[in-house]
């Protein structure tokens, strides 16, 4: 099972809207999801199924493909499964919903294997049984490719707003979880996806939290997130400069700009310029 390079926008549509597929391979996304869960209607699950899962194992070049599944507790969920085991797509993402303990994720990983997937997994953390959860979770198989916020269903069953605020404790929860398992995390869409300033903000508080992506309801969304999720040219040179200092010391004791730079901010500025790498900006 192979890590993708970079993953920073997960772009979603409407797994049963088949006409709608080809056009989403061409937003930029590094990922595009169709979501069989929220997005499709009850009496259009069955259809989608079909479609969406082809979609998924269908593969080739451009953006990484995934589905969201349905719930795994949920008939429709046991229908994915089957399509899933019939299909046995060789990359790609499936999205959990409603993950709410590490043994879920070891079950589906399992099934994967027994049919010879090379699909990734993604739980969707959207409830509080999840938060306690969410390290184990992260570890439960190889397979888990990151976590997603899915702070709408988790706002609700906290009895919040889906502000920043009520949910900081919670965000930092998962980022910590993510770090530990180094995996990626992305942070739930946008809501109101024509306020662009807004998409351009939570990127950066998600950025400065320790979040690697964002999830998108609307393809004007994905150049915002591509960019913020992206190390800029100063970060970029500023890591090289920190990278070059060190290995040119044999005693491992540097000053660059007047700090004492060890081993730790090395290894935090190797991570920015494998991600630029990974983006093509370094």
């Amino acid at each position: 099972m192979s890590r993708t390079a970079v993953m920073r926008s997960i772009l979603f549509a409407p797994g049963a809207r088949a006409d709608m597929y080809a056009k989403t391979l061409t937003t930029g996304a590094d990922v595009v999801c169709l979501d069989l869960e929220d997005a499709t209607a009850p009496k259009d699950k069955a259809g989608g199924r079909i479609t969406a899962f082809e979609f998924l194992a269908a593969g080739g070049e451009g953006p990484v493909r995934a589905v969201r599944m349905n719930g795994l507790k949920t008939v429709d969920g046991a229908k994915d499964l089957v399509r899933i085991a019939e299909l046995a797509p060789k990359s790609g993402l499936l999205v959990m919903p409603k993950v709410d303990a590490a043994e879920e994720v070891k079950v589906v990983a399992a099934q994967l294997d027994e049919v010879g997937s090379g699909l990734r997994i993604v739980p969707l953390i959207e409830t509080l049984r999840a938060l306690d959860d969410c390290l184990a979770i992260a570890t439960a198989s190889p397979r888990v490719a990151g976590l997603l916020f899915g702070a709408v269903d988790f706002s609700s069953e906290l009895g919040t707003e889906v502000a920043h605020e009520p949910l900081l404790y919670t965000r930092s929860r998962l980022v910590v979880a993510s770090k530990r398992a180094e995996i990626d995390l992305w942070d739930v869409p946008t809501l109101d996806y024509k306020d662009l300033d807004l998409v351009t903000r939570e990127v950066a508080t998600a950025r400065a939290l320790g979040f690697t992506g964002k999830a998108v309801m609307h393809p004007s969304h994905v150049p915002l997130v591509n960019a913020g999720f992206t190390p800029t040219e100063a970060e970029v040179a500023r890591a090289k400069k920190f990278v070059a200092a060190y290995e040119a010391e044999p005693s491992g004791l540097v000053v660059v700009d007047g700090k004492l730079i060890e081993k730790p901010v090395i290894r935090s500025m190797e991570k920015i310029l494998a991600r630029a790498k990974a983006a093509g900006v370094a």
